[in-house]
């Protein structure tokens, strides 16, 4: 949370309350005012176990005097709650606690090497034009390209259904998944996922039907593999090729959780993301670490043209 200006206390709970950690800034203020803040968790933590209890991820904001509470959950283990001063933004505040608060849930679950990183496309979130979205429906086409066995299909299991599976087999041509949900109380996402197999050469006379009408692109790469920097100008021409638009890509760096077996590392995918004017991020379709943000960064960058 230093990332965010205004932060004053920053609380990591358990659904009962319990505090597991807590950290303030130096000039968070007197006892006696950080005593004010803990009677005040202790009688909100009350109300969340009343009012969230049956719900796995909330997030919440509530202003008490000159000072804004925000409390967020993405799992069943913990609960963050946030102390921060009026002029903290509630965009910021929202993206960087349920991007922090699902991170607390994997290292709650037992997985090891969890990011404490800010990936760069939650930071452009949080910056977003004061998460304003327009109200409506939308559908967009998002095509996943990348060699085989890189993760696509994971990723898109992970985030379609949040669940994975350790042996998925290899999408022959392609494959089409549909996610809807609500990005707001006025807004509705409709995403068709097209998730296209990695043989590239193989499947060339079918690429152009696969890839008309993409709104946005993920081109994915296995971390662990290090002929897959190569692989990264293949697809980015082939969508260039194909799509006869300005697309939003996004470079995926898969596979971040097999921190032994990485051979490319993260200053590698960026030099690549801004010579080609790419966002990239690092994730784990294993654990869900990122995966989430990056389907959401798509969606953000696509209704702003609309």
């Amino acid at each position: 949370m230093n990332n965010v200006e205004g932060i004053i206390s920053v609380i990591i709970c358990d659904r009962e309350g319990l505090i597991i950690i807590s950290e303030s800034r130096g000039d968070a203020g007197d006892e006696s005012l950080l005593g004010a803040i803990a009677a005040t968790v202790d009688s909100y933590i009350d109300r969340i176990k009343g009012e969230f209890s049956g719900e796995t991820t909330f997030f919440n904001i509530t202003t008490i005097g000159d000072k804004k509470f925000s409390y967020c959950s993405m799992g069943l283990k913990s609960i963050l709650l946030t102390i921060s001063d009026l002029t903290t933004s509630d965009t910021e505040l929202r993206v960087y606690s349920e991007h922090i608060a699902g991170k607390i849930e994997l290292v709650l679950e037992g997985n090891e090497n969890v990011s404490l990183e800010i990936p760069g496309i939650v930071r452009v979130l949080a910056k977003s034009k004061d998460g304003k979205v327009p109200a409506g429906e939308f559908s967009i086409k998002l095509i996943l390209t990348g060699n085989y066995k890189v993760g696509k299909t994971s990723l898109i299991r992970r985030f379609v259904e949040n669940l994975f599976k350790e042996n998925y087999t290899s999408t022959v041509g392609v494959d089409i998944s549909q996610k809807d949900f609500d990005l707001s109380n006025d807004t509705k996402i409709n995403f068709a996922i097209w998730d296209i197999g990695g043989q590239i050469m193989q499947m060339a006379p079918y690429r152009k039907r696969f890839y008309g009408g993409a709104h946005a692109a993920f081109i994915v790469i296995d971390r662990t593999r290090q002929n897959n920097l190569d692989s990264i100008e293949v697809w980015y021409n082939d969508i260039k090729k194909y799509v006869n638009k300005d697309i939003n890509i996004i470079l995926v760096g898969n596979k971040s959780d097999l921190v032994e077996d990485i051979v490319i590392s993260e200053e590698e995918i960026k030099n690549i993301a801004d010579q080609n004017s790419f966002h990239y991020i690092l994730t784990s379709a294993k654990t869900g670490e990122n995966v989430k943000e990056s389907f959401l960064f798509i969606t953000h960058r696509f209704l702003e043209t609309v």
